[in-house]
């Protein structure tokens, strides 16, 4: 219901912003007075934003759920990250269709600045907050300059430090499921992350009512990274992977050494990712924290990569962004069939434990590749299992070939076990085929399959138009077994089709043994609907049955401010089974939780979760709780404090500063209270991060910071402390004054210079054209100003004063010393 206020009129104005150009906003004004739509601003900067007309309210937070707000104009509370604002009624116009509140408003709040020009009628806007469409924006310089990255140098490189004990991150979880049939199934997941004699030391634990609780399920791991050492770069305790070509359905307990370098590598070709996520979430790629591609899972969640290809294993990160900042951090080794390897480097790794299985077989496995020139790697080893009938020892040769600039092959050959093959093509244009044969040794028992052949091939292909862009796969493999083969088939076609996103794919099966394949189609979608409702249905045909196979229609909407609602409903036609499905996810600053009922024809279930961690920084002794996983990563803390006594070391009687700022933000950036601690969370450990401040963002001229670009080594579970000296400066200011015929007036042009108490030269000022200088960028001490004496002796003149001692005492907020005066004559006087 509209406001009973005096008159006032609608426009639609022009908005200047910084980096996005003139936008166009609807705004009202009232007695001179521009009151701007929340929810048009709201949306052109990608803050999340409801209006309820009949509440009269906007609710949503800004940049990430810690910092809701609420609107109410039937109380007149206006509260934003805990804090009620003065809000009256004159504060705002409402309307059936939009609420607007006074333009100043938003850079007193939100730090949203707007400043409107009444004769023109247009509004200049302002912000330091990094909002989401500047993320984007800068995402996308980043998307399209991916081959161009920027080399910074750094003026402070913060050297590595071992910790013999140090702990800091653990990640919680808990899940109970309950069903009709009287199952109930609860867990709980613990993940504990420290350091430990200078390695990283991961401990997950899991435990379920319902399986016993056992090492065999159980993840620890030790882990060294040093790679600048020439021997071990990495050197692993616990729970290893191993790379195994023999079957092993356990894990292996052992060590394993290896001096391959954690480290970005050139590029030598590409790997297809495929995988599915949240629908319509856009998915960024990193590979060894580097950004090199990024792009939109369809509306069935599925997406596709093409992954360069690095020297040794790569580490492949995947982040995800909801629709309205919502983020989501997956971290994958991905082991490429191709072991490249620099040219006339060998590298090697060497794993030895036990198989947590029934007879805790032994297993090791040593593997060496050496690069014979930039487009040939030969590699060997030989792997070791007890208890394998058909040899335990198993030795291996293996060699990758770049044909082409587009065309790479790898073979293999483990003795008594397989022999492979793959090879790989690319077009200019982005197809890709790859074709892999495997040939099985037939009396091999190392791997626990009956397999005698295996074949596969695919294809994939971009496919672009001028307004429709397309991602299409097609797959066949084929198992050769002692009695008969089975071939899968699969293609599918995933993009946006009139605005809408699409994924069809289609399978089919055949097996020598039955007359009829199996072939069934499957088709995805997602609509926007009105109100910000999602809707996307997903049907399953039979098309060797002409029949459908499976239904299912979901609508998802955000509610509750961090709340996201779904409501489904599946019908398995084949199996007769239907269920209804309503679930409310729930982000908390602190967890992410959910609830979900699912009510069918077979049985219901009812589930509840709720994730987070926890992470001490002993730099400040304070513990942070996170609804992000925490363990095996690193953070960050920048410590500004005032350097009283110049010694560049944090003293207890020396002041935190608040308000700095980055040029650049390398992950998730929170601040304590008071704006004066900068914490970066979830950044890839073992990676040199270089951290750009912001020197001229200090609330007083008279702060400096020296080193602003300082870099070092991110180290799992722990913050890095960045303790940032701020000098404070002190400035001299004066006359020069030429007194001739009795009359004194101010001399420009005439050089002063200042000394520091041992004599040396800090500064030569040049006075302006009335006499005065000044300088600003004194450390307190002492200091003598002088006029320069041999340009006074090339004008004929001479100073009344030789020099003028003056000292620079120390205050939070400099000191001025103004009081420094020369007069000057003429020689002869």
């Amino acid at each position: 219901m509209a406001q009973d206020f005096p008159v006032y009129d609608e426009f639609t104005v022009e908005m200047n912003v910084p980096r996005m150009g003139v936008v166009e906003i609807p705004i009202a004004i009232k007695e001179e007075t521009a009151y701007i739509s929340v929810t048009e601003l709201f949306d052109i900067f990608s803050l999340k934003n409801e209006f309820d007309s009949e509440a009269g309210s906007v609710s949503g937070f800004i940049i990430n759920p810690n910092q809701s707000y609420l609107i109410d104009t039937k109380n007149n509370i206006l509260t934003y990250r805990s804090e009620n604002y003065n809000f009256s009624a004159s504060d705002y116009i409402l309307t059936p269709t939009d609420l607007y509140i006074r333009s100043d408003l938003f850079g007193k709040i939100f730090g949203l600045y707007t400043n409107f020009n009444f004769r023109e009628l247009n509004i200049s806007f302002k912000s330091e907050l990094q909002l989401p469409v500047f993320t984007r924006l800068r995402q996308n310089r980043l998307r399209g300059g991916i081959s161009r990255q920027t080399v910074f140098e750094p003026d402070t490189v913060l050297p590595r430090k071992n910790s013999l004990l140090k702990g800091g991150m653990l990640d919680w979880g808990v899940i109970s499921t309950q069903q009709t049939n009287g199952v109930t199934d609860n867990r709980v997941n613990l993940g504990i992350g420290a350091m430990i004699l200078g390695g990283e030391t991961n401990v997950l634990l899991n435990y379920s009512n319902r399986v016993p609780f056992t090492s065999r399920n159980q993840f620890y791991q030790w882990r060294y990274v040093n790679n600048d050492s020439k021997l071990f770069k990495q050197v692993t305790a616990g729970k290893i992977f191993t790379g195994a070509t023999s079957s092993l359905f356990a894990p292996v307990v052992g060590v394993q050494f290896s001096n391959s370098p954690l480290l970005n590598r050139r590029s030598y070709g590409t790997y297809v990712l495929n995988d599915y996520t949240e629908a319509n979430w856009t998915v960024e790629l990193y590979v060894n924290n580097v950004l090199v591609n990024y792009t939109k899972a369809d509306a069935s969640g599925f997406f596709s990569f093409e992954v360069p290809l690095m020297y040794g294993n790569t580490s492949v990160a995947l982040q995800f962004y909801g629709p309205y900042g919502e983020e989501r951090r997956e971290e994958r080794i991905i082991n490429i069939p191709y072991n490249f390897v620099p040219e006339k480097k060998l590298e090697y790794t060497l794993s030895a434990g036990v198989v947590e299985d029934r007879d805790n077989r032994k297993f090791s496995r040593f593997q060496m590749n050496y690069g014979l020139s930039r487009n040939v790697s030969l590699g060997a080893g030989v792997e070791y299992l007890s208890e394998v009938s058909s040899g335990e020892v198993m030795p291996f040769v293996q060699s990758s070939f770049k044909l082409a600039p587009n065309l790479l092959l790898t073979t293999s050959y483990n003795l008594g076990v397989k022999g492979e093959g793959l090879l790989s093509y690319r077009t200019v244009r982005g197809q890709q085929f790859d074709l892999n044969y495997v040939k099985y040794h037939e009396d091999q028992t190392a791997i626990n399959y009956n397999y005698l052949e295996e074949r596969k091939f695919s294809f994939s292909s971009p496919i672009r138009f001028r307004h429709f862009s397309a991602f299409t796969r097609f797959r066949v493999d084929q198992l050769v077994l002692p009695n008969t083969e089975f071939t899968t088939a699969q293609w599918l076609v995933s993009g946006v089709l009139f605005g809408i996103s699409t994924n069809a794919t289609t399978f089919a099966i055949f097996n020598d043994r039955l007359n009829k394949p199996t072939i069934y189609s499957s088709l995805s979608q997602t609509y926007r609907l009105p109100a910000r409702f999602l809707f996307t249905p997903q049907v399953q045909y039979d098309l060797s049955d002409n029949a459908l196979r499976n239904l299912n229609l979901e609508v998802e909407r955000v509610i509750f401010r961090n709340g996201f609602l779904n409501l489904s409903y599946e019908n398995n036609f084949i199996r007769n089974v239907y269920n209804f499905e309503i679930g409310l996810r729930y982000n908390l600053n602190f967890a992410q939780t959910s609830a979900t009922a699912r009510i069918g024809n077979r049985y219901s279930s009812f589930i509840q979760s709720a994730r987070g961690s926890l992470r001490y920084d002993d730099n400040l002794g304070r513990l942070h709780a996170s609804d992000r996983n925490a363990v095996g990563r690193g953070g960050i803390s920048i410590i500004p404090f005032l350097d009283a006594n110049g010694n560049g070391q944090k003293e207890e009687n020396e002041r935190l500063v608040s308000g700095l700022k980055l040029l650049a933000n390398p992950g998730v950036v929170t601040r304590d209270k008071n704006d004066e601690v900068i914490r970066i969370d979830d950044l890839q450990s073992y990676v040199k991060t270089l951290i750009k401040l912001d020197a001229t963002s200090l609330e007083n001229i008279a702060w400096k910071i020296e080193n602003p670009f300082v870099e070092l080594e991110i180290l799992p579970n722990q913050y890095r402390a960045i303790y940032v000296p701020v000098k404070v400066l002190g400035e001299v200011s004066g006359m020069v004054y030429l007194k001739e015929n009795g009359n004194a007036k101010g001399q420009g042009r005439i050089r002063v210079h200042i000394f520091d108490a041992e004599g040396n030269l800090v500064r030569s000022i040049l006075t302006e054209t009335d006499g005065y200088f000044n300088y600003l960028g004194l450390a307190p001490g002492n200091y003598t100003a002088e006029v320069d004496s041999l340009q006074l002796e090339n004008l004929g003149l001479k100073s009344n004063t030789a020099r003028i001692p003056f000292t620079i005492q120390y205050e939070e907020y400099g000191a001025v010393v103004d009081s420094v005066e020369f007069t000057l004559t003429n020689q002869e006087e």
